[in-house]
């Protein structure tokens, strides 16, 4: 591809990255059009790598001129020695040389010649754990302690009041906690049993994963031993395989199948009866964990007939449907299919009820639903159950309006994990400092998404209220931030007419190009009221709407 085969503004955007002047709509636009074209990046690159070359020649024979040239206070060109005359001539003969090499390069040379210059490395994301809170069962946990499945574990202490919770190791080890229990996890390979019982579970894999107790250290050597500590006493009955334990001062044991022993903390040791101890297991629970899953969605299946007929209720999306269905009803109570949204690409997939909740997943860039919301509104509460799987644009769109017209809402995530509501102000007049750019405002709530919460479903709130001049934002109940809506970002008649869930498309737009925002995810419910909810009411929300075992 040749920098005259794109269009006027893609020339444009380019002029601009070279010389510093394209603006962030620009640039986050030009971002998302070179994922989607190869050809685009690669000229991005060889444009950049001209650019480059030509400042650093310009600057070294600026350099070489200032030795030849100078002027006096009246601004009179002093001529130079014959000395500089005689490097003149190489010096311009040099730069010709090297515009020709580059002009050549540009135009007529295969691109491999570019892409051996390196590229500088860039830092990839990383997040903390060493393993991931699993299956849960009636599980309680200590205040201020509160584990939730998907969690990411790290080096901590895990306080069980009541109930039994799963711990996957990274190294491929699971622990079954029963409690009350406390266990403190050391790393992938070790953990200590401080009190409570647990059954532990190690593959070939994660040969040599280490327990310990108030005084003895268990090398697991495959596969599944039980291990119980009440008021400093401690038993240890070997289930499969076979374990290597350590007490106190004493000598190393290999321990088989179907041993038992008493290890107290006083450094005494004997053998036990095995099987005295009912080890936690959780598969045994499968039918007591299924009915009681059906419970708590049958819960929200009431929650959310009474949420449907609360008369602020703009539009309200669960997106259960038929695999087949090219529609998403709004629940809103009376009904009105004026407000159902028109599916696209978006995948059918488990909500948090799984096999018994859907969801919608806009993992394809053309995925979305369309919608058409008409009337006026005097504020906005957007809310939403979501799973994030990553976020691979800069901007993850949740809902928003077409046009961007005025008082048109745009509720989105930032590649940096910070959740984004604006709405437009004025759509003719220009942004300051953003010349492509209409007049608005973003409201930013601090990150509230990275890696180690992949997959993990959070319920997000954002607040347009232009009546208290205030917009906020709430995680899981909990408000993260709250900004003053200054005066002149002031809208008070709010709109959405034609929109989109989980993608921003853009369908009235002159070039066949889009914007790729679709949210790298699932969307399992969605509300948007005339209405700034409270904190109360938001937190009230949220323990309604919450799958208990998550």
């Amino acid at each position: 591809m040749k920098f005259e085969e794109l269009n006027e503004e893609e020339q444009d955007w380019i002029d601009g990255l070279l010389d510093g002047t394209i603006d962030e709509a620009a640039f986050n636009t030009l971002q998302d059009r070179m994922l989607e074209r190869p050809e685009l990046r690669t000229l991005v690159r060889r444009s950049l790598t001209l650019h480059h070359g030509l400042s650093e020649e310009a600057d070294k024979f600026g350099e070489a001129t200032d030795s030849w040239l100078a002027t006096d206070q009246d601004k009179v060109v002093a001529m130079p020695t014959t000395r500089d005359w005689s490097v003149l001539p190489l010096a311009i003969a040099a730069g010709l040389a090297f515009l020709l090499g580059v002009a050549s390069m540009y135009f007529g040379q295969p691109t491999e010649v570019v892409d051996e210059r390196v590229e500088a490395e860039v830092e990839e994301p990383s997040a903390e754990g060493f393993a991931v809170v699993g299956n849960l069962f009636d599980a309680r946990w200590a205040k201020d302690g509160e584990k939730r499945q998907g969690d990411s574990l790290s080096a901590e202490v895990l306080k069980l009041d009541s109930g039994v919770a799963e711990v996957q190791f990274f190294s491929g080890a699971t622990m079954v906690v029963q409690g009350p229990a406390e266990i403190e996890l050391k790393s992938a390979w070790e953990a200590i049993c401080h009190e409570g019982s647990v059954r532990m579970r190690v593959p070939p894999a994660a040969r040599g994963f280490k327990l310990h107790g108030p005084a003895t250290e268990i090398v697991d050597l495959g596969t599944e031993f039980g291990f119980e500590v009440r008021d400093g006493k401690a038993q240890v009955e070997v289930l499969d395989g076979e374990i290597s334990f350590k007490h106190r001062d004493g000598k190393e044991r290999i321990v088989e199948k179907g041993a038992a022993w008493l290890l107290p903390n006083d450094g005494s040791e004997s053998t036990a009866e095995f099987g005295r101890i009912a080890f936690p297991e959780l598969s045994s629970r499968d039918l007591a964990t299924q009915a009681r899953l059906r419970k708590d969605f049958e819960r929200w299946q009431s929650h959310s007939r009474s949420f449907a007929r609360d008369d602020r209720m703009i539009a309200y999306y669960t997106f259960d449907r038929p695999h087949t269905a090219a529609v998403i009803a709004s629940l809103v109570e009376p009904r009105n299919s004026e407000f159902d949204g028109a599916v696209i690409l978006a995948e059918t997939a488990d909500g948090r009820w799984t096999g018994m909740k859907q969801a919608l997943e806009f993992r394809r860039p053309g995925s979305r639903v369309r919608v058409r919301i008409p009337g006026e509104f005097s504020a906005f509460t957007f809310a939403a159950w979501v799973r994030i799987d990553s976020l691979d644009r800069r901007y993850n769109a949740l809902f928003m309006g077409d046009g961007y017209e005025n008082g048109e809402p745009h509720w989105q995530i930032r590649d940096d994990g910070k959740l984004m509501l604006s709405v437009m102000v004025d759509d003719q007049r220009q942004l300051p400092h953003h010349p492509k750019s209409r007049f608005h405002h973003v409201y930013y709530s601090p990150p509230i998404w990275d890696l180690s919460k992949s997959g993990q479903w959070m319920h997000l709130v954002s607040v347009y209220d232009p009546m208290n001049q205030r917009s906020a934002h709430h995680v899981n109940g909990q408000k993260i931030s709250e900004e003053a809506i200054q005066p002149k970002f002031h809208v008070d008649t709010l709109r959405i007419g034609n929109g989109e869930i989980g993608n921003w498309g853009q369908p009235f737009r002159e070039t066949p190009w889009f914007a790729i925002r679709n949210l790298n995810g699932r969307i399992d419910e969605l509300a948007i009221l005339n209405a700034a909810l409270s904190q109360t009411e938001i937190s009230d929300l949220y323990e309604r709407s919450r799958a208990a075992h998550q």
